[in-house]
C-alpha cells in the first residue's frame, strides 16, 4: 500500500447466512436443530471488489436497492468483516452509516451523544466535553437533557449527524443518510 493510498480493497466478498425458513421461537429452533439443523441460503452481498483510494479523491458507489452498497462501506468502516479479500484502511474514520443506530429513545440528547460517540470509538471523557458543542451544531443546545424520544426524525438526524462529524477524520464514510433533513439541517 503506497504511502498516499488511505483504503484499499483486494478481491472483498462479503456473504451473508440466511435461514431458508422463519424460525419464530427458541423452542422452534431447538426443534429444527434436533431434527438436523437450520439450512441456510448464501446471499453474496459485495462480490470480488478491488480498488485504491487515493488521498484527497472522492469515491461514489453507485446502483440499486441490495446491490451491497452500504454493506461495502460497513467492510471499510470495519463494522463488519469480509468473508474473502481483505481491506486496509489508513487513517481516521469517520463513518455516517445508519445515523442514530443505538440510539436509546428514553435517554436524553446528552446521554446519546456520550453513548453513540463511544459506539463510534471514541473516549467516554471526549464526548462529555463535547456535548455542548455538538448540541450547539445541530441547533438542538435546548433540548440536551430532553429524551429523544420527544425529537422529531429531523432532530434526531441531525444530533447523529452532528455527532458522526464531531472529528476531523481522515476518511469520512457517507451513505444515503443525507437524504433527510429540514431546510436549516
Amino acid at each position: 500500500m503506497s504511502q498516499d493510498v488511505v483504503i484499499e480493497a483486494e478481491h472483498l466478498v462479503l456473504e451473508y447466512r440466511v435461514p431458508r425458513h422463519q424460525v419464530g421461537s427458541l423452542k422452534e429452533t431447538a426443534v429444527r436443530i434436533a431434527r438436523g439443523g437450520i439450512a441456510y441460503d448464501l446471499v453474496r452481498a459485495v462480490n470480488d471488489v478491488s480498488f485504491e483510494l487515493r488521498q484527497g479523491e472522492v469515491l461514489g458507489i453507485i446502483g440499486p436497492n441490495g446491490a451491497g452498497k452500504s454493506t461495502l462501506m460497513k467492510v471499510m468502516a470495519r463494522v463488519l468483516p469480509p468473508t474473502a479479500g481483505r481491506v486496509r484502511v489508513r487513517g481516521r474514520v469517520s463513518p455516517m452509516i445508519e445515523l442514530g443506530a443505538g440510539f436509546n429513545p428514553e435517554q436524553t440528547a446528552r446521554e446519546n451523544i456520550i453513548l453513540y460517540g463511544t459506539l463510534l470509538g471514541r473516549d467516554v471523557r471526549e464526548m462529555k466535553l463535547h456535548c455542548g458543542q455538538i448540541a450547539e451544531w445541530a441547533g438542538l443546545s435546548d433540548y440536551l437533557d430532553v429524551p429523544i424520544r420527544a425529537f422529531s426524525s429531523g432532530m434526531v438526524a441531525r444530533l447523529a449527524f452532528a455527532v458522526a462529524v464531531d472529528v476531523d477524520p481522515d476518511i469520512l464514510l457517507v451513505d444515503e443518510i443525507l437524504s433527510v433533513g429540514d431546510e436549516a439541517f
